[in-house]
């Protein structure tokens, strides 16, 4: 039996939503409101499903002083508690304190993002939270994508779009050599062979000896499933503050491209994963804005045209996120929201996403919860003590 792994993108749930909706064109919404209603949605589902069970998302952190301040990506916390390790011992839970007991052991007191805790440097005292949902993207037009039709010009093949690289990145410049020895080569120029550079320099504009070498960071593989070969360099762009790549492997010519963020992070530029294959595309020109959500013109070399040359297309600069849900409920309760706020946003009452809405409502609460053998209880925050005993 042919088993596939059907895997949905954030693209996927919007174009499903706007198909419930009556939506034709995706033209109709602006991109940053699309990202809003997406990740709206996704929020609300999200701290729903956190009501219902926790654990999906939860996190055990230590904490060892009085006070501690909650960092922006705690959401919500769920149980302060005492134990030796968060698997394996009891638990003392720890209650809420009062102004007239904040001294007192097994309490604790939140105020706004301030956690104040006296155990925390007597014994070992843990915060089980549950963090901040993530931003989701989607990549705008990736499945209407403006087309740059590849022709001949004087018997020869010409590509549809040039290709460009921007090398000024905020106050540095982006300097390659083929080996530390040699020369800086002239990346700016669409004819060098990227490929063959080794070593990775950002040179300061004021300040030509303030020379940081990058190699370890723009170099390193983005794949970690190959044995054989190697992933090379073949475009890079600089648009402060991302760096755009596209690595080509040595042996099966495969693309994988994508962009370096602030802190140096790569993230995965994926717009036509959505179709079960990988995205094997080629960046040429690149910019971002997150208004329109626009700014990539790329290579598919999934899809070659007549001259054998692979398509050149426009699409959004963001990435598209996949959405990996505990239940499948969770994605049709998502597109349901989205399909609800979108038909609103129309001034139409369609039935059947109200119909839709309530059933997979009913869907996700019904279903969320793992544990159906179970009564559940009420947590015991006040332990029987020797008084209790005598």
């Amino acid at each position: 039996m042919l088993q596939i792994d059907v895997r949905h993108f954030a693209s996927d749930a919007l174009e499903d939503a706007m198909r419930l909706a009556q939506t034709k064109s995706l033209n109709s919404y602006t991109f940053s409101d699309c990202l809003s209603f997406l990740n709206y949605a996704w929020r609300d589902i999200y701290d729903r499903m956190a009501i219902i069970d926790d654990g999906y998302y939860g996190v055990n952190v230590q904490i060892t002083k009085e006070l501690t301040k909650l960092p922006p990506f705690v959401k919500n916390t769920v149980m302060i508690y005492s134990a030796q390790s968060p698997i394996g011992y009891d638990r003392i839970v720890y209650r809420s304190a009062d102004n007239m007991e904040l001294t007192s052991s097994c309490v604790y007191r939140i105020s706004g993002t301030d956690l104040y805790c006296p155990d925390a440097t007597r014994k070992k005292v843990w915060l089980y939270f549950v963090p901040a949902c993530p931003q989701i993207f989607f990549t705008h037009h990736n499945r209407d994508p403006k087309i740059y039709e590849n022709e001949y010009i004087n018997g020869e093949k010409k590509d549809g779009h040039d290709t460009i690289r921007k090398i000024k990145y905020n106050l540095f410049t982006l300097k390659g050599k083929v080996s530390e020895d040699s020369s800086f080569l002239d990346i700016s120029n669409s004819s060098t062979d990227l490929t063959k550079i080794t070593k990775w320099y950002m040179q300061h504009n004021g300040d030509p000896t303030q020379i940081e070498d990058i190699t370890d960071i723009i170099a390193a593989s983005p794949m970690t499933d190959e044995t054989d070969g190697s992933w090379n360099i073949k475009y890079i762009s600089c648009d402060y503050p991302y760096i755009f790549v596209t690595y080509v492997h040595s042996l099966t010519g495969e693309h994988v491209s994508g962009f370096f963020d602030r802190d140096k992070q790569f993230n995965l530029f994926n717009p036509f994963e959505f179709t079960g294959r990988n995205s094997n595309i080629e960046y040429i020109d690149c910019s971002w804005n997150d208004k329109t959500g626009m700014g990539v013109i790329i290579k598919d070399w999934n899809d070659i045209d007549e001259l054998g040359l692979p398509r050149i297309k426009e699409l959004g600069w963001t990435p598209d996120t996949k959405l990996n849900y505990p239940i499948p409920e969770m994605y049709r309760y998502l597109v349901a929201r989205l399909a609800d706020k979108l038909s609103a946003l129309n001034e139409s009452n369609i039935m059947g996403v109200q119909k839709e809405l309530i059933e997979a409502k009913y869907a996700f609460e019904a279903f969320l919860d793992k544990d159906k053998s179970s009564w559940k209880r009420i947590t015991n925050v006040n332990p029987a003590n020797i008084g209790d005993y005598l």
